[in-house]
């Protein structure tokens, strides 16, 4: 296996979904506009014929933003929704359950995205070791996306001030082979991307 690193910055925001194999993990972070980025991501899939599955960790979709993207284009709505499901997830043991069956089932022409997965490990109510060791427990399902050949993309946000999601954060970065990262000033979007591609394998 050899790893190839390179980086680049884009103003064309839908350059890393239009340039992803599909096979590496993909991560999109950032401070602001990052779920509202992923909105357009699923469009454009969409477009290109795929359908979209998104976990949904902490509210994040809003299917009013792939509307009004539709209609900019003078197309309705409704047959883009009907290609992109949501399914909440509201604790860490639920997050974990849907990942696991989302590597049992891997359907096919089907992208996955994985919204602000970090959030409900950091609740108050679960405890800081427990957090920790659960967080570490999604980052071992996350790792096996590649390996089973299901698309998955994660959108979440690097300003969580918890110490486990400090401790946790890098780790998440270094297991993506696509890291995104949005930076929005004075009304223009630029991405960062940090690539290591994975080949002879």
């Amino acid at each position: 296996m050899n790893l190839t690193e390179y980086s680049q910055v884009s103003t064309n925001v839908y350059e890393p979904i239009q340039n992803w194999n599909q096979r590496d993990l993909g991560l999109l972070t950032g401070e602001r506009g990052m779920y509202r980025l992923a909105h357009f991501w699923q469009y454009a899939l969409v477009c290109s014929g795929f359908q979209v599955f998104n976990l949904d960790c902490a509210i994040r979709f809003n299917p009013f933003t792939i509307a009004e993207e539709t209609r900019k284009q003078n197309l309705q709505p409704e047959p883009f929704l009907e290609q992109i499901r949501v399914q909440r997830a509201f604790t860490p043991y639920q997050i974990l359950d849907a990942i696991q069956i989302i590597l049992n089932t891997k359907e096919e022409n089907t992208i996955y995205f994985l919204l602000a997965p970090c959030k409900q490990f950091l609740d108050g109510d679960v405890k800081e070791d427990e957090g920790l060791f659960l967080l570490n427990l999604m980052l071992q399902l996350i790792k096996k996306f590649p390996g089973e050949n299901v698309p998955l993309l994660i959108i979440e946000s690097w300003t969580y001030s918890h110490k486990n999601f400090q401790n946790f954060f890098p780790k998440l970065l270094r297991t993506t082979q696509n890291l995104w990262e949005l930076k929005t000033e004075e009304g223009l979007s630029r991405i960062r991307t940090r690539k290591t591609s994975i080949t002879g394998v």
